[in-house]
């Protein structure tokens, strides 16, 4: 007779002072062991569990929260309250709806708002850094479409995810991490190494190799524009890859120089630099820190 096994799986939140603030079973599976394909988590029962789990969590730690200023933080006095409004917190494992309430602040501390939410504080952005971080690393990597199907395959994501979404997400990682950059250009052969001092790395350890191509406009076919891309090699660490549309760039060196902050250099660490001689890529280069050295190859077009 065909055996089947019933798995429940009990999701139990306690606080600081061990008041149980929530028990409760949230996923049941009845689950044959007669088959192969039935044996262990599916896909499917993974992304339920992690999205009911991920609600659980989510919603308890907001009402936490809440609970922390529900009262004065000067006078301990208890606020009013003043209703609530829907947010929605995305997440890597689902869309997390919660109510957020609003308070009228206490007399004693006069501001310039009558009323605040508490749970804007907590969720200064809506979107959580984890989701945020896989959209871009693949959106990078392979198409917005290639990557909406991936996430909605191996995650429970909202159903509403698509390739429109994911192209938003990067686009607003990227003019952060271009406001954390600056627009500003440094001279790096001005902040050289002093005469006789050593390198903090040997130059021949740090291999920079970039490479430019045209493509064309998508909004009007009849302009191109170029593309610089490279890969920076460097002993005993992961390669990095970058690129820029140079004429779009507020600072393309600065964006070079970053690219080897990140793996840990000092700012005058010189380098090997590789590259196909053309005008663009020799304008990006010829400002290196003083002992690097410029070669000339036939293609320097990074790969995988």
């Amino acid at each position: 007779m065909p055996s089947t096994l019933r798995v429940q799986l009990q999701l139990r939140i306690v606080s600081d002072d061990d008041s149980v603030i929530r028990d409760e079973v949230i996923l049941q599976l009845d689950k044959s062991s007669d088959r192969l394909e039935t044996v262990g988590l599916c896909l499917e029962d993974s992304k339920g569990l992690l999205g009911r789990l991920q609600h659980a969590v989510v919603e308890a730690q907001a009402a936490a929260y809440v609970n922390r200023h529900r009262c004065c933080s000067a006078c301990g006095r208890h606020l009013r309250g003043k209703g609530q409004y829907p947010i929605v917190f995305r997440t890597a494992f689902g869309h997390v709806p919660l109510a957020s309430p609003r308070f009228y602040r206490c007399r004693c501390q006069p501001a310039d708002s009558r009323t605040f939410s508490p749970l804007t504080e907590l969720f200064t952005e809506h979107t959580a850094p984890e989701l945020l971080y896989l959209e871009s690393r693949w959106a990078s990597l392979i198409s917005f479409g290639l990557t909406t199907a991936l996430l909605k395959d191996v995650l429970p994501v909202a159903d509403t995810t698509n390739p429109e979404t994911v192209r938003q997400h990067l686009h607003k990682v990227a003019t952060r991490q271009d406001a954390d950059l600056g627009t500003s250009e440094l001279d790096l052969s001005d902040d050289g190494l002093t005469a006789g001092q050593a390198s903090p790395v040997p130059r021949e350890a740090i291999i920079v190799g970039i490479d430019g191509g045209y493509l064309r406009n998508w909004h009007d076919k009849r302009k191109k524009f170029e593309v610089i891309v490279g890969k920076s090699i460097v002993e005993d660490r992961d390669n990095r890859y970058f690129g820029l549309v140079r004429s779009q760039d507020a600072a393309p060196k600065r964006r070079l120089r970053a690219v080897l902050e990140r793996q840990g250099l000092p700012v005058d660490q010189p380098v090997t630099m590789l590259t196909d001689g053309g005008d663009s890529v020799r304008a990006l280069v010829n400002d290196l820190p003083a002992g690097s050295e410029h070669h000339l190859v036939g293609s320097t077009l990074p790969c995988g």
